[in-house]
């Protein structure tokens, strides 16, 4: 009978850590599609990805194949949150579904609140690299890699891809540096800092000493001698 609880407990601790992403295509011109699972993570930075990830990728390929522009078509990764009554209350990450095609790695990152029982608030995905100016990549006849290509080749090399996951909590920001206020006085009036002095101002009085010295020291000098009175002989 203990045995059955402590599973039920630990069952219960495991459900409570395991986060549900899910992904889904978007398309303006199309209708909105159903959010599937993608991967299953963990506080403690573990990411399984879903069993039918490739698959999925496979038919959103598919789903994008009758549409010509590259650049609407976009690639969502989502995060479910417990009472949604809707996936349109959920939080998701959106790429370029364009992308996909020649990625080398990608990150989810999830954010969590302060609490340490509370689950993750939103979600973000990144993929690497992407061209610098944003643009498709193109393909050797220099038109743009069309979005369902790009899925396909991302559905054949998903479960090689250098995946990582991120957990993020929130940080205080430092504190402002304030600058000292000035004193004021009585009045409210700030007190004017008084004016340094000038050299002459701090040493004249012994300026004025070795002026006096120097003076002194070469006046007259009362080198007179007194004059020699001769003897006279008879």
């Amino acid at each position: 009978m203990r045995v059955g609880v402590v599973a039920a407990l630990i069952s219960v601790a495991y459900a409570s850590d395991v986060i549900q992403l899910y992904h889904r295509v978007f398309h303006p011109n199309l209708p909105a599609q159903t959010y599937l699972e993608r991967a299953t993570a963990s506080r403690s930075g573990v990411l399984v990805p879903a069993s039918t990830l490739a698959e999925d990728l496979a038919s959103f390929s598919e789903v994008l194949q009758s549409l010509d522009d590259p650049t609407e078509a976009l690639y969502q990764v989502a995060l479910g949150h417990d009472g949604d009554t809707s996936e349109a209350f959920w939080d998701f990450s959106s790429v370029k579904a364009c992308y996909l095609g020649r990625i080398s790695a990608d990150t989810i990152v999830l954010h969590f609140p302060s609490g340490q029982d509370e689950g993750p608030f939103a979600v973000d995905y990144f993929v690497s690299p992407i061209p610098s100016d944003g643009s498709c990549p193109q393909t050797k006849n220099k038109r743009a890699l069309s979005s369902s290509a790009s899925l396909k080749n991302f559905a054949s090399k998903v479960e090689n891809l250098n995946s990582t996951l991120l957990i993020q909590s929130p940080n205080s920001p430092p504190p402002p540096e304030l600058r000292t206020p000035p004193p004021l006085t009585p009045e409210g009036e700030v007190v004017k800092p008084v004016p340094e002095k000038t050299f002459i101002q701090k040493y004249w009085m012994y300026i004025g000493a070795l002026v006096l010295i120097i003076l002194v020291g070469t006046g007259p000098e009362e080198n007179e001698q007194q004059p020699r009175r001769g003897g006279g002989g008879r």
